[in-house]
């Protein structure tokens, strides 16, 4: 195959090149057979602590973190793993049941200096070897969203600079989430992430720092349950706080005609200045064709 290890040649070199051409060849063909993998990874069935009325559920460390050489994820489903490793929206991986699947806790050490690419390889083959998932692609017209700036303007606070190389960052204030006066939960600067409160409201505060379009989109992508590709044209880190209701939330009893606060697509224009149109994108569907009924031993 052209271009492949097999199609390199040694021809006619003195004894000092031919010996550092073999030494660069052999290391091309370590290379070349080796796929990164994590270094333990001890997998557990994930069980909801006593008394705990809420799930905890997410993944955290690994390169660019806090913990680069630990990666620790909590109630996760194969299909949330899925999605992580190959960097997808819910709506792109198909064949597998996100509600009914089971869900896991992983503790797997990551070696040293991977870089962040080499850390998604590391959960791609941990899926395919411990878990037994086997997936192709399709692509697929659907309806989906282009988020754009609204007539107005956008009314984003672009984020400081960033802090000088090896300076301290300033630990996040250790305050509580507490309830606003308008219903919803106040999140506290230097916290990021959202806030859901079920019920009768519904209500979701999206608190993000240093955010970039690209990732409200895909934020937005998960609410109204479609593609939504940013064509903001908006290139720099922001910091903004989204609040908004999603009527999926809302508990028995409540009225749906008369809604307890902004929709996802009134918040984003009014909060944000920037808008949702409705467009038709192709999108590239993994579809998930078989998983184990349960993972591999440790």
């Amino acid at each position: 195959m052209p271009g492949s290890i097999s199609d390199l040649r040694i021809v006619n070199c003195g004894k000092v090149n031919c010996m550092r051409t073999v030494l660069v060849l052999a290391a091309a063909l370590a290379a070349y057979g080796q796929s990164p993998t994590f270094e333990v990874a001890s997998i557990k069935p994930y069980e909801r602590p006593e008394g705990q009325t809420f799930m905890r559920m997410g993944c955290s460390g690994g390169p660019g973190s806090k913990d680069p050489v630990r990666w620790t994820c909590e109630a996760m489903g194969v299909v949330h793993l899925f999605q992580q490793a190959y960097d997808l929206r819910p709506y792109q991986v198909t064949g597998l049941d996100p509600i009914r699947s089971d869900r896991f806790n992983i503790l797997a050490k990551v070696p040293q200096g991977v870089t962040r690419e080499q850390f998604r390889q590391m959960q791609q083959n941990l899926l395919a070897e411990r878990f037994g998932v086997r997936f192709h692609k399709e692509q697929k017209e659907m309806q989906g969203y282009e988020l754009v700036v609204a007539k107005d303007g956008p009314k984003l606070t672009e984020s400081g600079p960033e802090p000088e190389p090896g300076a301290a960052a300033p630990p996040p204030p250790n305050q509580p989430v507490t309830m606003g006066k308008d219903g919803f939960p106040e999140i506290p600067r230097g916290r990021t992430g959202s806030v859901s409160i079920g019920g009768p409201n519904g209500m979701v505060t999206q608190r993000v720092e240093r955010g970039m379009m690209r990732g409200l989109a895909a934020m937005l992508s998960v609410q109204v349950e479609r593609p939504v590709i940013d064509a903001t044209g908006l290139t720099g880190r922001y910091d903004y706080t989204l609040k908004f209701v999603r009527p999926g939330m809302a508990g028995p009893g409540a009225d749906a005609s008369e809604p307890a606060g902004p929709t996802i697509t009134t918040a984003i224009q009014e909060q944000l200045g920037l808008r949702l149109e409705a467009k038709k994108v192709v999108v590239e569907l993994f579809v998930i064709d078989s998983v184990a009924k349960r993972p591999t031993e440790n």
